[in-house]
């Protein structure tokens, strides 16, 4: 890497992660679990959440990540979400990347989204980088396009969610290609290739995966076209580097397939891809990403496009000085066949997206797209700007001449573009003290433990105490969860709350004001405990929805009426300052459903392991 590219990833670094480094602090989504019982309660008061756009992160993705230092427990079972699911060797939640994998497995607790976000951050930079210098791009011109594509608020904004673990690849895809060109060796080509489409279908998420294939296919056609002898020997290479990739994923990619058919997900977005254009007001966020405010500010101010729009859902910006290399790009005379491949992919996306009515709904009923938010393939308009951006600033670099000023500003941009989205990211992922950003039990989480040892029964609880999915980092078995649930587990518990689902997007949860307790469907799952904020004299009702920490909303209608239960019903076990634990006496005993059998005796079974 030359001083250019290397100023500006160090730059990026620098404002990002040396205030870290000097404050002995590290990046985490701890705050939003924080926020909620049995953390809520501090010595300070009441904790808010800095940015509580981060539920997914904390819910989702730390509980798995903090205990994969167990190794192989729980990776192809997981008992403590939804009564048991999947483990996660699935790649729909991405947790194959290394991204994901290697800060779980050699950093701390504390550290693992910091190392998440600096390992994503690093590599889109150093991905696109090594991609346009493929192309024979200057240093400087390599390195604004990588600036304006790995920094955009599109990347970095999603870092802790694992479909960037796909996107942060997509300029590799397009060097891959190039090697099936250009590559003399067969075999040479074929391993590069395939090591960059494992590393891309490791990420999951399966949208974005399409809209990488999408480019790196788009991509491919237009170097066919330059190339036509050597198209079928590039395409050879290619569909043999990715059957072999495909192959060594095949277990994952078929339990992902299995857990996305379950859960019933693809009927229930049917139609989302043709919905909701973009107005053409959010272009104005491309150049001033925080112009409507900001998460942590409290301050964000909707487009009015979808419902429960935020800030993560619009952010697609890359600054004023990428959005003028790029326009610069459009004019660029040597680089008219790239120039022209990235306004192909970017206006593939941008007119149905901005244009809506039939237009939308052509693109985004096609196979897949029709179950994805189609707003969410700008990341290929952010991709396609930032190689416009390095078009363009290879095309300044020409007309500069020998003038000193004019140099002087040039050599300035990619900083110019690098250092405001930096000072973006900051804003954005909040910062706490290494203590803080570890899963820490409380003496309620203790004593839910100590039941459950003694019990071997499952809890659930009314409203948002001890988020669903957390409780798999303290090994509690949980009735609810988020994302990681069947269809045919939804309509079970919907006996007991028929609000439990789609009220708060793949949350699995018990409303307390239509949650009943006594449900039998509770007494099947073996549901022997059932915790509620601190101070509730009840399990469910309008008092439990008083004390917790967001209101679940909608109409409070269903099995429990927001009735106040009998607590002879069930016994207070726990009331401590950080939940309530009660007693449900009527569930029934755990059983076992024989799954097979083997032939043998009495010595058989005395030197019988477990199966």
């Amino acid at each position: 890497m030359r001083r250019f590219g290397l100023s500006t990833l160090l730059l990026f670094d620098l404002i990002l992660f040396a205030p870290l480094l000097a404050r002995g602090r590290v990046f985490a989504s701890h705050d939003f679990l924080r926020a909620h019982h049995p953390w809520r309660e501090g010595p300070a008061g009441v904790l808010q959440a800095e940015n509580p756009l981060l539920s997914d992160p904390a819910g989702a993705l730390l509980p798995t990540l903090a205990r994969y230092r167990d190794f192989p427990e729980g990776f192809f079972w997981n008992p403590w979400v939804s009564a048991g699911t999947i483990g996660p060797f699935h790649i729909a939640q991405g947790f194959l990347s290394p991204f994901a994998l290697l800060p779980a497995l050699l950093l701390p607790e504390p550290a693992i989204e910091t190392g998440i976000l600096f390992l994503k951050f690093n590599f889109a930079f150093l991905a696109a980088y090594a991609f346009l210098r493929g192309r024979r791009f200057s240093d400087l011109a390599a390195s604004c396009g990588a600036a304006t594509w790995a920094f955009s608020t599109v990347q970095t904004v999603w870092g802790l969610w694992m479909h960037t673990s796909v996107s942060v690849t997509y300029p590799l895809l397009l060097l891959a290609v190039d090697r099936a060109f250009e590559e003399r060796r067969a075999i040479r080509a074929a391993a590069f290739t395939a090591a960059v489409f494992l590393l891309f279908l490791s990420g999951g998420f399966p949208h974005f995966l399409l809209y990488g294939a999408f480019a790196a296919l788009l991509y491919f056609l237009f170097r066919a076209a330059e190339r036509r002898r050597d198209a079928l020997r590039a395409l050879g290479r290619l569909l043999a580097a990715a059957a072999l990739a495909a192959g060594a994923l095949l277990p994952s990619l078929l339990a992902s397939d299995r857990l996305l058919t379950s859960a019933g997900y693809p009927p229930m977005r049917r139609g989302l891809g043709g919905a909701h254009p973009l107005p053409l007001s959010h272009l104005s966020l491309y150049l001033f990403p925080q112009s409507r405010g900001t998460p942590r500010g409290g301050d964000y101010r909707p487009l009015g496009w979808i419902p429960g729009e935020n800030y993560a859902e619009t952010a697609s910006g890359i600054g004023v000085a990428a959005a003028g290399l790029a326009v610069a790009g459009l004019f660029a005379r040597g680089r008219r066949g790239l120039a022209l491949y990235a306004v192909t992919l970017g206006g593939s996306v941008a007119f149905p997206l901005y244009g809506g009515g039939r237009i939308l709904e052509a693109a985004g009923s096609l196979p897949l797209l029709e179950t994805a938010l189609f707003s969410r393939a700008r990341i290929l308009i952010v991709f396609s700007l930032g190689l416009l951006a390095a078009c363009g600033a290879e095309a300044l670099e020409r007309l500069s001449g020998d003038v000193p000023l004019r140099r002087l500003c040039l050599r300035l941009a990619p900083l110019a573009v690098a250092a405001p989205l930096a000072f973006v990211a900051l804003d954005f992922h909040p910062a706490a003290r290494p203590a803080q950003a570890r899963l820490r039990e409380t003496p309620g989480i203790r004593r839910l433990k100590e039941r459950q040892a003694a019990t071997s029964g499952r809890f659930a609880a009314a409203g948002w105490t001890l988020l669903p999915n957390v409780s798999e980092a303290f090994r509690l078995e949980d009735a609810r969860g988020h994302f990681l649930h069947e269809e045919a587990y939804r309509r079970l518990l919907a006996a007991a709350d028929p609000r439990s689902f789609g009220s708060h997007g793949t949350y699995l949860l018990f409303d307390p004001a239509s949650f009943d307790p006594r449900s039998p469907v509770l007494d099947l799952l073996n549901v022997t405990l059932l915790a509620a904020p601190p101070g509730a004299s009840s399990p469910s009702g309008e008092e439990v929805a008083s004390r917790d920490a967001a209101t679940m909303g909608g109409p409070r209608t269903g099995a429990g009426e927001g009735k106040t239960e009998n607590e002879s019903l069930f016994p207070k076990i726990y009331n401590g300052p950080d939940m309530t634990i009660f007693s449900r006496p009527s569930a029934f005993p755990r059983f076992y459903a024989v799954a097979g059998t083997l032939p043998g005796g009495v010595e058989e079974v005395g030197r019988a392991g477990s199966l």
